[in-house]
């Protein structure tokens, strides 16, 4: 059997009380007192449950990280920028995925209800904005990379809509007034926001929208193909197309390779996300970087100063993109 706290005291002659100051490293307990409990910590080779005295202080120094999916590879540099800002602090941060399920979203969060965290950052939450608001009136609670319209809980993200428009612009700058989207059914707020930018964009140029130019899939590769499939099929098809992530113009680029399209030249295609395969897929794809790592090291700062704080924050920061030009679009 392990030893406990009991088992020190009586040893060492001492009341649990002292033992348990010693453990909390308290200024009142004299040097003899402290050297013999150490001693005798040592001799019976006891090791604090640091769990359960977290729970009763109500701080683990630690944050959960909810994703979606945890085969998004941009998730990578977001999560290396929460860890490294957490570490910096004192904290760790548990990463779990949901699998695109609410219930389980909600399961996982019962870590912070129960004290097992101190503060939960979800990525692409799944419970509408009612419920995260709610949540956070009494839970250390943000939100990052996806924002959530209506919902008053702190936020870091891009400004997706402008992101959009400056990409859906860069194609029109390039002479393309027939611009296919491909993006998803999955309302992420994200993709609504996208979306909204490649509309602003066609409005401001003086470019009728076109219902029949857009193709609604998943967010899967596959999506992106039978996009593509489907536009350059049109009788008047595009000659430019805007996909809402990289995967997804990916499988479209694929398709149109297949078709023995000149992509560039006949085709242009962006993305978005700046993920690995984006240049390594040849010819390279033209996409909007986000900055992943800057918006987990500055979500955790933020939540952090919540925690400390009896004011919370419930701003929405929102970071700066960039254009990343590259074959697809003939750059």
């Amino acid at each position: 059997m392990s030893v406990t706290i009991k088992d020190v005291a009586k040893a060492a002659n001492v009341s649990v009380a002292t033992v348990s100051r010693v453990l909390n490293k308290h200024s009142n307990v004299s040097e003899e007192a402290y050297e013999r409990v150490t001693k005798v910590m040592e001799q019976l080779g006891y090791s604090p449950n640091h769990l359960g005295r977290d729970l009763r202080k109500s701080e683990t120094k630690r944050i959960l990280a909810i994703t979606a999916s945890a085969e998004q590879s941009f998730y990578s540099e977001v999560l290396r920028g929460m860890e490294e800002a957490a570490f910096a602090q004192g904290y760790d941060v548990l990463f779990a995925a949901t699998r695109d399920d609410p219930k389980h979203e909600m399961h996982l969060l019962n870590m912070l209800f129960s004290h097992s965290v101190d503060g939960a950052v979800l990525l692409g939450a799944k419970q509408d904005a009612a419920t995260i608001s709610k949540l956070a009136e009494n839970h250390n609670i943000a939100l990052c990379l996806e924002r959530m319209e209506g919902c008053n809980v702190l936020t870091v993200t891009i400004d997706n809509v402008k992101a959009g428009k400056d990409a859906v612009s860069y194609l029109i700058g390039k002479g393309h007034r027939r611009i296919g989207l491909i993006s998803t059914e999955t309302r992420s707020q994200s993709s609504v926001d996208r979306e909204k930018g490649y509309r602003l964009a066609l409005e401001e140029h003086g470019i009728p929208y076109d219902e029949e130019l857009v193709y609604l899939g998943s967010y899967e590769t596959e999506s992106g193909t039978t996009g593509c499939k489907y536009l350059l099929g049109l009788d008047d098809p595009p000659t430019a197309i805007f996909a809402i992530s990289d995967m997804i113009a990916i499988g479209a680029m694929n398709y149109a390779i297949s078709k023995g399209v000149n992509i560039g030249k006949d085709v242009i295609f962006f993305g978005f996300d700046n993920i690995a395969y984006s240049h390594i897929f040849v010819p390279h794809l033209s996409t909007v970087e986000q900055p992943c790592y800057a918006q987990g090291k500055l979500v955790i700062e933020k939540l952090i100063e919540n925690m400390k704080s009896g004011i919370p924050d419930k701003s929405i920061y929102m970071l700066p993109h960039s254009l990343v030009l590259r074959e697809s679009t003939g750059d």
